[in-house]
């Protein structure tokens, strides 16, 4: 976590399970998660070096049609637990419950119940989503959920070894190999693994068998063709690193992330957004760097009122609590001023704007977004 050591010290021990808000868009979301092995490669950043096949573990967020009647809803734990208690291992370090984040749990559209779903045969367009360098997935999963309740299939990758815990449906659990921030080598291998799960989670998605297990009573379909990327800090150098490299995908965001080498220097020819806080390339000169390497449409927006911290589910799972005033000053400083819910707002907003320029040619709402939403202001562009 990014919050100071006292900040929570006044905040009761979660004895009760939290639901985390609904999100906001039209659509109900079915979501199925599911681990995938690549057997073409033995897994690079495994310590022992015993692993014969990479695996990673993906979750699949997908928009359903109401169809003139309510989804059944099924409730799941937001975290699975060895992940939770990783994070609570961090939470209780800085203050709050050690049980903060195993304490919430997150609704679904449970397709499974209602087989009276009838295929729309809508194609729903794919947006893959790459965490925050040494995180889960699961950290943002209301985040992911909430842009396929926009109309978007998005599937979250985690990547074993470097996310602090991966916890598998066979409930093998894969701890982090304490990658250091500051090994600009092994930071650079990490963007170029979490390129190759990507590509390698489009590949099985091209696999109609394995489409079938991740979208299993789906009622609707995924647009192949048309496939974006985007990522939170380190996850943001492995968008534009999967968007330089596989012609499957259309464009890209790198959300608050700073850029290394190779894909530094060598830039993205395809559309690609860079959004974060405000002044992010005073503390960050990655994106100075970057930009002129960027041959394709480009644009850097800046949100006020947000923080490095902001672009994950944190915001969202402390606007449930009610947090001491004297703790307020912290957690501003890592998380930002923006409310929760219009955080959310204006992030749906950017990311479906993009995502409707990069995959539909469609620039009017993208080149409007500061109109809309005048917490965004566009730093520079060039479409």
């Amino acid at each position: 976590m990014l919050l100071q050591t006292s900040l929570f010290s006044l905040l009761p021990a979660m004895a009760t399970a939290l639901l985390v808000p609904e999100p906001s868009g039209p659509y109900p979301v079915a979501m199925q998660v599911r681990a995938l092995t690549d057997t073409s490669r033995r897994d690079p950043l495994d310590p022992t070096g015993r692993a014969q096949h990479r695996r990673v573990l993906t979750s699949t967020f997908l928009p359903v049609e109401r169809q003139g009647h309510a989804c059944p809803v099924k409730t799941v734990p937001y975290m699975t637990p060895s992940v939770a208690d990783a994070y609570g291992d961090e939470a209780a370090s800085a203050g709050l419950p050690s049980n903060f984040f195993g304490s919430f749990e997150i609704q679904f559209c449970d397709t499974a119940r209602n087989p009276g779903y009838r295929r729309q045969r809508k194609g729903y367009p794919l947006v893959l989503y790459s965490p925050g360098f040494g995180h889960s997935r699961l950290l943002y999963g209301a985040m992911a959920r909430s842009l396929a309740s926009q109309g978007y299939a998005v599937v979250t990758v985690d990547h074993p070894y470097d996310a602090k815990s991966v916890e598998f449906p066979d409930r093998t659990v894969v701890p982090g190999a304490n990658i250091s921030e500051e090994d600009a080598a092994a930071v650079q291998r990490v963007v170029q693994v979490r390129k190759d799960d990507l590509s390698f989670v489009l590949d099985q998605l091209h696999n109609n068998s394995t489409l079938d297990c991740l979208a299993s009573n789906f009622p609707d379909t995924i647009d192949l063709g048309k496939i974006a990327v985007f990522g939170h800090s380190l996850g943001g150098a492995a968008a534009a690193a999967l968007t330089r490299s596989d012609d499957r995908v259309l464009g890209g965001v790198d959300l608050d992330g700073m850029l290394v080498d190779p894909i530094k220097s060598l830039g993205v020819q395809k559309p690609f957004l860079l959004a974060g806080r405000v002044n992010h390339s005073t503390t960050d000169p990655t994106w100075n760097q970057f930009w002129p390497h960027l041959g394709g449409p480009r644009m850097e927006l800046a949100i006020n009122g947000t923080k490095h911290g902001s672009f994950s589910d944190r915001p969202l799972l402390l606007s449930t609590i009610k947090v001491p005033d004297g703790a307020r000053g912290g957690i501003e400083k890592e998380l930002g001023t923006i409310n929760a819910s219009r955080l959310d707002a204006v992030l749906n907003g950017v990311l479906t704007s993009f995502f409707d320029f990069a995959l539909h040619g469609r620039r009017d709402r993208l080149e409007a977004i500061s109109y809309k939403f005048p917490d965004v202001s566009i730093q520079r562009e060039n479409l």
